[in-house]
């Protein structure tokens, strides 16, 4: 106990440099028994040869028994449905498909051909 006091005087009167001589001085008193370091130790030799059980795990297979009965048949299957149709959707708005410029009006004047055309989008 006196070296431990005469350790934190020295931490006093020196700082940090008092602490670290001190600690060196008395390091071997200051030092407990060393315990264990939880490692693991060297394997031990092998055991002895167990006894066979006496469950039947080491004689020999029995006869194959007779074969069973068949089983039930099984249920008719459903019948088959015709696939929905694919949806086409003509808009102008959010296309998310293909946008195609389509003719949507003509009118004649001065004998000219004038054509209206319009961007729809067509979704499959």
């Amino acid at each position: 106990m006196g070296k431990i006091v005469l350790i934190c005087v020295l931490a006093l009167v020196f700082g940090f440099g008092g602490s670290l001589l001190g600690i060196t001085a008395f390091h071997d008193s200051l030092a407990g028994a060393q315990g264990a370091t939880g490692l693991a130790g060297a394997p031990g030799p092998q055991g002895d040869q167990g006894s066979p059980g006496t469950d039947g795990a080491h004689g020999r297979d029995g006869v194959r028994g007779p074969r069973g009965l068949p089983g039930n048949p099984g249920k008719p299957g459903k019948a088959a449905t015709a696939p929905a149709p694919a949806s086409t959707d003509l808009g102008t708005k959010g296309c998310s498909g293909r946008s195609v410029s389509v003719v949507t009006g003509a009118t004649v004047t001065n004998n000219k051909l004038r054509l209206v055309k319009s961007d729809l989008c067509v979704v499959k």
